[in-house]
């Protein structure tokens, strides 16, 4: 069975760009914009870059690192808290939430397939749902996501 650290280098790792897509439950959209995620493995150590590109505002970029030891997969970031399961040789489910907002929780399930990838997000709120994130994603062939250094960049 495929590791989830060949998952990872294999089908996840690179540069991915396309738009989040936010909903109620019921389906309407609350927000929509465009994104660039990058990642990369080296070692044992997944890093993340994603670039989030609302209309009308500056770009956001946010850094993830994790260690992957097996199958397990921990987040180091300093805002957040997360966990990677993989599922099959078909998907991952990314749980994790942030501290400063402890009742909230987010469940991602990752499928990615070649040049593709889709995403969604099941976000909760004291065990409710409250919204979903849809996320449609295309690798962008030939490019090289952004080595930056954790010891100088805030994550």
């Amino acid at each position: 069975m495929t590791s989830i650290n060949e998952i990872l280098t294999t089908k996840v790792a690179g540069v991915w760009e396309g738009s989040y897509t936010i909903l109620t439950p019921s389906g309407e959209v609350l927000d929509h914009f465009a994104s660039r995620q990058e990642g990369r493995m080296d070692g044992d150590e997944w890093y993340e870059r994603v670039v989030y590109l609302r209309e009308g505002q500056e770009p956001y970029e946010h850094f993830y690192r994790a260690t992957v030891t097996g199958d397990d997969v921990r987040f180091h970031n300093t805002n957040m808290w997360g966990s990677t399961s993989r599922v099959d040789e078909e998907a991952i489910v990314f749980a994790f939430g942030w501290h400063d907002n402890p009742g909230e929780r987010i469940i991602e399930m990752t499928r990615p397939e070649g040049d593709l990838r889709s995403r969604v997000w099941q976000h909760f709120t004291d065990g409710e749902l409250v919204k979903l994130t849809v996320i449609k994603e295309r690798r962008v062939v030939g490019a090289t996501p952004v080595v930056w250094d954790p010891a100088t960049t805030q994550i």
